[in-house]
């Protein structure tokens, strides 16, 4: 017996090509799915699996090949309203892939959706990590910012630059905050 949640809804998914026909599908606005065969009383919770960071179902086809679909897609198409046709994803409001909640999911176009994912914390936190060949590391930086920075420096910018192996344009574009400007001191 499954427990429903306050204020859970419960849509039956047509399934045209699922293998066994008796079979029950039915998606909450809470993301859980249940399912039952026709001659049974009670329902049981699907077995969901992780494929890239998202909820799968997955049942069997016809043709014996099994088929999988993203719950967050299913609840969208069974609970919210598409603004039009261009509206084809389904967005996670608060960037969390497993609140498959109605309240945090949206339809979105494609521009869209690339504007919503330049504001994940996940996407931000891989852009300031990517250096891609570089010969810096975020540890020196801080110590060549320490040292172009020092009101007392004596040493020559072409010095530093010469002791970490980078060019003097690099060093001013460190300084000036055109390169690197994600690393404070």
């Amino acid at each position: 017996m499954i427990r429903n949640y306050l204020n859970e809804k419960w849509k039956e998914i047509e399934i045209k090509d699922y293998y066994s026909q008796k079979t029950q599908v039915f998606i909450s606005n809470y993301g859980r799915i249940k399912k039952k065969k026709i001659k049974e009383k009670n329902f049981k919770l699907a077995n969901l699996s992780m494929n890239s960071r998202l909820l799968m179902f997955s049942y069997p086809r016809k043709d014996k090949h099994n088929k999988m679909f993203c719950v967050h897609k299913m609840v969208g198409i069974c609970f919210l309203k598409k603004k039009s046709d261009d509206h084809k994803f389904v967005i996670h409001l608060d960037h969390d892939l497993l609140n498959n909640r109605v309240e945090n999911l949206k339809f979105v176009t494609q521009k869209e959706l690339t504007k919503h994912q330049r504001t994940n914390p996940k996407f931000i936190e891989s852009r300031k990590k990517w250096t891609p060949k570089s010969k810096l590391t975020e540890g020196r930086v801080k110590l060549i910012k320490k040292k172009i920075l020092d009101p007392n420096r004596r040493t020559r910018m072409r010095l530093i630059a010469k002791q970490f192996g980078i060019s003097e344009t690099q060093l001013r574009r460190i300084k000036n905050g055109e390169n690197w400007n994600h690393v404070k001191i």
